[in-house]
């Protein structure tokens, strides 16, 4: 069974794996070296979790960790992947491979936007490979693309 709970500062090096899984490496791409986790581009995904305007997530099975969804909000100087301004945060979301296919990641999100649209925000925005599938789940979901990239598009959601 899976359950949900608030993300936590001590989940940082969870979060730190779950960047990782985060980037989209199609089957037979292989996958960045694990070194590509302490660029400061990546960094700022999961680095002093805690921050103000930090909000997770956790997806666990039989107690474990197996997944993540998370915000951050970003500076123009410090801008993610899908950066879109200073007031609208950064979404990241993964499940361990093993665990793939199951609804995790769906459950995360919709725990997520629940969050979210209980606040005053007015939107949310991520980053997602052109190529990847979970791209269907987040249209599923309202998130329209606001921007492409050659390999990349950035999503946004208006909660409002």
């Amino acid at each position: 069974m899976i359950t949900i709970r608030h993300g936590a500062p001590a989940d940082e090096f969870f979060l730190k794996e779950m960047t990782y899984q985060a980037i989209y490496s199609p089957k037979g791409g292989g996958f960045l070296p694990r070194k590509v986790l302490e660029e400061a581009a990546i960094r700022r995904y999961y680095a002093d979790f805690g921050r103000e305007g930090d909000e997770a997530f956790v997806a666990l099975s039989d107690g474990e960790a197996v997944g993540a969804v998370w915000i951050r909000f970003a500076t123009t100087a410090q801008k993610g992947y899908g950066f879109v301004r200073a007031d609208v945060p950064e979404l990241t979301i993964a499940v361990l491979p093993t665990f793939r296919g199951r609804g995790i990641g769906k459950s995360l999100l919709e725990r997520m936007l629940i969050h979210l649209r209980a606040t005053d925000l007015e939107a949310v925005a991520l980053s997602v490979s052109r190529s990847n599938p979970a791209r269907k789940l987040y249209e599923r979901h309202g998130f329209r693309v606001l921007k492409k990239q050659k390999n990349s598009c950035t999503m946004l959601l208006e909660l409002t």
